[in-house]
């Protein structure tokens, strides 16, 4: 019997050097040059990836708009979309969502935008942004109203906040295609954001109690809008040809994190306020050695990368059990990612994807005894 997946399947456009290992004093060796990136979105593209994901760091090389204009003007028609990420204190809504009309129309069908608010002040303040928690997330609400507001009403169109203010904006040619708005965030009004505006609510990778948890409360939110919503899923993943072999490239991965590197980062937390981002720093808390939070879930890249801090680790088999797993609890999209990238790409592509667009569903266990419950 087979059960081809009706998921998306997404990977991650490195904007940063890329390499074997991470939580190292040196430059991972992998420049992202335009024609790494070209070959990473068309290496995914052949592996069954939909799109790709563009982060917004103040710690990537490149500025993310930039480098998908680049990229989408490289690439080829049928490459996959790119889920370009913004920080609505970045860009004034009026501006970005012509910005991104432009790009639908030019490359119609492949483009995404992913909302982030940002879960640290002091990477915030980078850019110049030095709002607070609450009012980052009234600047987020009012930021995506006026994106929708702009892509789906007739011209002119005004607004006006105490944020922002703008009086008979012109968009026009409106976006050939609908441009689908992602979202995160743990918090309570992050929540009531995401069930008022986003088409996708995305999720980082957590225990599956955790995340039952989570999705049953965005469901009550659903009740009461009567917004239908997509729910996503934001994880590494490391697969090899046997559970041994991952287990072996998972630690891998982490054996030259340098101490001074280490400190750095824990000493980072201090700075947090996300309420997500502080829900990856409290799971890695009282883990045994193995670092395992449950059964085929590794929480070693929250070592020495902020963000998601996980992966799902195991064989072929025991990587899509995990993931059908996920779409039996109400997962619709994923958003994965490897070191390097491109070698990982691949291999997910070769190994996993045929198990989860044709293959047969075939649940295989995953070997440890730390077992979470799902609600």
């Amino acid at each position: 019997m087979t059960n081809p997946s009706q998921s998306e399947f997404l990977w991650f456009l490195q904007l940063s050097r890329d390499g074997e290992f991470i939580g190292t004093k040196e430059k991972p060796p992998r420049k992202p040059t335009l024609a790494y990136l070209q070959s990473l979105i068309s290496t995914a593209g052949e592996a069954g990836f939909e799109g790709l994901l563009t982060a917004t760091n103040y710690h990537s090389e490149h500025e993310n708009y930039t480098a998908a204009v680049a990229a989408l003007a490289r690439s080829a028609p049928t490459d996959p979309a790119l889920l370009i990420a913004v920080r609505p204190g970045m860009f004034h809504p009026a501006m970005y969502a012509k910005m991104l009309a432009t790009l639908q129309n030019l490359f119609p069908g492949r483009v995404r935008v992913n909302i982030v608010t940002g879960s640290s002040p002091a990477e915030n303040a980078m850019y110049g942004d030095r709002e607070d928690h609450g009012k980052r997330y009234e600047r987020t609400r009012e930021f995506m109203q006026i994106l929708r507001q702009l892509w789906t009403a007739p011209p002119p169109q005004s607004f006006s906040s105490d944020l922002y203010d703008f009086e008979n904006a012109v968009l026009d040619p409106a976006p050939v295609q609908p441009i689908p708005m992602y979202f995160g965030g743990a918090s309570p009004v992050a929540q009531g954001i995401a069930a008022d505006l986003a088409d996708v609510y995305l999720m980082w990778g957590e225990r599956e109690d955790m995340l039952a948890e989570r999705l049953a409360q965005m469901r009550a939110l659903e009740a009461q809008t009567g917004r239908p919503l997509r729910y996503g899923l934001r994880t590494h993943v490391i697969v090899r040809e046997t559970e041994a072999e991952a287990r072996e490239a998972a630690e891998r991965l982490i054996s030259r994190v340098d101490p001074d590197v280490r400190a750095a980062f824990v000493a980072s937390h201090a700075h947090v306020d996300g309420v997500g981002q502080k829900r990856q720093i409290d799971m890695m808390k009282d883990l045994d050695g193995d670092l395992m939070v449950e059964p085929g879930l590794w929480a070693g890249v929250g070592m020495a990368r902020s963000g998601v801090g996980v992966a799902i680790v195991g064989d072929p088999q025991q990587v899509a059990a995990k993931i059908r797993r996920y779409e039996d609890m109400g997962f619709s999209s994923f958003i994965f990612s490897g070191y390097p990238h491109l070698e990982e790409a691949r291999r997910f592509g070769e190994l996993v994807m045929p198990l989860l667009k044709g293959g047969a569903r075939e649940e295989r266990a995953i070997h440890t005894d730390r077992v979470a419950p799902v609600a």
